[in-house]
């Protein structure tokens, strides 16, 4: 990605495919807990990297058949009306695909068999970047957000160990390390991306999710101020902003991170 700020160095992508005229093919997993908040997190970041050639799967972890407030509306008719929003939405943005894990709106922990399921998709695709939810974000209300944001890291973890989860390494999955993870919502953003040109089609995405316009058109007048506020302190016209957090060798250092919070350095072991 081309047009960014950030406090990091710029994203070293290796183990890519070869595309068309021998262009590196450089991937994107995007897991969010329903419909809608992969949109709502990075949906012009997502547009724009599609634009630049990026292959990019949408994880929806759960059926988000809990999101109405019309009594009319069951949570059959529900379930199955937001996959096909979500399917239109990501088909706006250019996703190449989208993964339905259809779990129980509402239910999910961050529980070992999630984190395993986390691990097992991020050695398949074998992403570069990862996008998902900030789980520390502070006083979030829903618990399947906190719940994936914590259960992709741990699978991060899983995944980039081959002496977790041994028995897909003999089965031919072997481990895989991402390049990046961005946390969407995050109480410390520390890097922005340049949505200027693409903002106008993450909106029209989330528009797509018209199943949850009671909740949905309030949120969006927020924030497309808050995109600009984002935008024009990273010197852009619109942003996203995301905590970033390197996870190869050499922009993470070998694992050791300084970070300095106020005037005293904190030492984070990845």
């Amino acid at each position: 990605m081309d047009s960014r700020r950030s406090n990091g160095a710029t994203m070293h992508v290796r183990g890519a495919g070869r595309g068309k005229a021998g262009r590196k093919i450089r991937r994107a997993l995007v897991i969010g807990a329903h419909p809608d908040d992969n949109e709502a997190g990075c949906g012009g970041t997502i547009a724009r990297m599609v634009q630049e050639g990026w292959d990019v799967t949408y994880i929806v972890c759960t059926n988000g058949n809990k999101g109405s407030h019309d009594p009319q509306m069951s949570s059959y008719q529900l379930s199955a009306r937001r996959e096909e929003e979500q399917q239109a939405a990501a088909g706006l943005l250019g996703v190449q695909q989208v993964i339905f894990l259809r779990h129980e709106d509402g239910t999910l922990q961050p529980s070992p068999e999630l984190r395993a399921e986390m691990a097992l998709y991020i050695r398949h695709f074998r992403p570069h970047a990862i996008f998902t939810h900030d789980p520390w974000q502070r006083y979030m209300l829903h618990p399947d957000h906190r719940a994936v944001g914590f259960a992709v890291l741990d699978g991060i973890v899983n995944a980039r160990d081959h002496l977790f989860m041994p028995g897909l390494s003999q089965i031919g999955i072997p481990a895989w390390r991402p390049d990046v993870v961005y946390l969407w919502c995050a109480d410390q953003p520390d890097h922005t991306e340049d949505i200027s040109t693409t903002c106008a089609l993450k909106l029209a995405a989330l528009d797509e999710h018209r199943s949850q316009q009671h909740s949905l058109g309030p949120f969006v007048v927020a924030l497309e101020q808050q995109m600009q506020a984002w935008g024009q302190a990273a010197g852009f016209m619109y942003g996203e902003a995301f905590k970033k957090i390197p996870l190869n060798e050499e922009e993470s250092a070998a694992y050791l991170i300084i970070e300095k919070k106020d005037t005293v350095p904190s030492l984070v072991w990845r």
